[in-house]
């Protein structure tokens, strides 16, 4: 009699342990999905703003950072669980952050026609577009279980 009850007791400990894993992996899964639709929005938006001849003009430009501060706030009210993506999530608000006032910066210093002033916002977005990259490809490392 003992065995029915030990296999029993082994079989539901194990049942419910596949269950929690697929449970943690379906939550990870469905939380990089919504990371990644607002991020793929973010560059979506910010892309079709400035294509072409619009690239040059102010408003644009300025819809452009529009765009990646909306991003921002997006990203900041997807509620995620997972600590690694917690990072990841808190990497994109920045850079869209960044991006975005650096964005702001640049065309303010344009129209005042201050150019090392103009560089360093260039220089901003530069570096807040480098650190995306990085940040896009941890990100589909993590996410993709590689």
């Amino acid at each position: 009699m003992h065995f029915p009850k030990r296999y029993f007791v082994l079989f539901s400990l194990t049942t419910a342990i596949s269950l929690w894993t697929v449970s943690c992996t379906q939550s990870k899964v469905s939380e990089c999905k919504k990371i990644m639709e607002v991020a793929n929005r973010a560059v979506s938006e910010a892309k079709s703003v400035t294509k072409g001849e619009k690239a040059n003009d102010p408003k644009s430009v300025m819809q452009a950072a529009d765009a990646m501060e909306k991003a921002s706030r997006a990203m900041e009210a997807i509620n995620v669980k997972d600590e690694k993506l917690q990072d990841y999530q808190a990497g994109f608000i920045n850079v869209y952050r960044d991006t975005s006032k650096a964005t702001r910066n640049f065309i303010a210093a344009s129209q005042k026609n201050d150019r090392s002033a103009a560089e360093a916002a260039r220089l901003g977005v530069q570096q807040a577009t480098t650190l995306e990259k990085q940040i896009v490809a941890d990100f589909n490392t993590y996410c993709s279980g590689s």
